[in-house]
C-alpha cells in the first residue's frame, strides 16, 4: 500500500517578486535619505578625476560621514542600479548652477594635474599668469572648472608639504 505524499509548499512567483521589489525599494529609500544630490555629483566627479574610490573616501568631504564601503556601494548603485541611477540623475539635474559650480570646485586633483604642477619650481615665485599659462597649454589634463587661482592654491599646498619635484 502506498501512502500519499503531501505536496510541498511552493511559493508563488508573484509573492517572490513582491518581496524582492519591496526589499529593493526599501534600499532605494534608505539611500535617498543620506545621499544628497550634491554628494552624488561630488562622488561622480571625484571618481572620474581620480579613478580611485579609496582616494575619494580619504579626500572628499561629503555632507555626511560615509565609510569606504558606503561609498563603494553608492558608486556601484549609481552605475548598475537603474532605479537609483535614474532618481539620482533627476535630483542632480535640479541642482542650482551655483551649487554645481561649488561642487566642481571641490573635485580632487588627479595625478596628471599634480605632475604638471610639480614642474613649477619651489624656488620660483609663480604668478597667476604662470598657472593660467599651464591651463592654456594643457586643457586636456586639467578639470574643466579649474581656475588659475585654484591651481595656485593647490601648488602652494604641495609646496607647504614638500611634494614638489625639486623639494626633498
Amino acid at each position: 500500500v502506498s501512502t500519499p505524499i503531501a505536496p510541498s509548499p511552493v511559493p508563488t512567483p508573484g509573492l517572490a517578486k513582491r518581496m524582492k521589489k519591496s526589499k529593493q525599494s526599501l534600499q532605494v529609500t534608505k539611500d535617498l535619505g543620506r545621499w544628497k544630490p550634491a554628494d552624488d555629483l561630488l562622488l561622480i566627479n571625484a571618481v572620474l578625476q581620480t579613478n580611485d574610490l579609496t582616494s575619494v573616501h580619504l579626500g572628499v568631504k561629503f555632507s555626511c560621514r560615509f565609510n569606504l564601503r558606503e561609498i563603494q556601494e553608492r558608486w556601484y548603485a549609481l552605475l548598475y542600479d537603474p532605479i537609483i541611477s535614474k532618481l539620482a540623475c533627476q535630483a542632480m539635474r535640479q541642482l542650482h548652477p551655483e551649487a554645481i559650480a561649488a561642487i566642481q570646485s571641490k573635485v580632487l586633483f588627479s595625478k596628471a594635474e599634480e605632475q604638471l604642477l610639480n614642474k613649477v619650481g619651489s624656488t620660483s615665485q609663480p604668478t597667476l599668469d604662470t598657472f593660467q599659462e599651464l591651463l592654456h597649454k594643457h586643457p586636456d589634463v586639467f578639470y574643466p572648472s579649474r581656475t588659475a587661482k585654484a591651481l595656485q592654491l593647490h601648488w602652494q599646498l604641495m609646496k607647504q608639504y614638500y611634494l614638489l619635484d625639486d623639494q626633498t
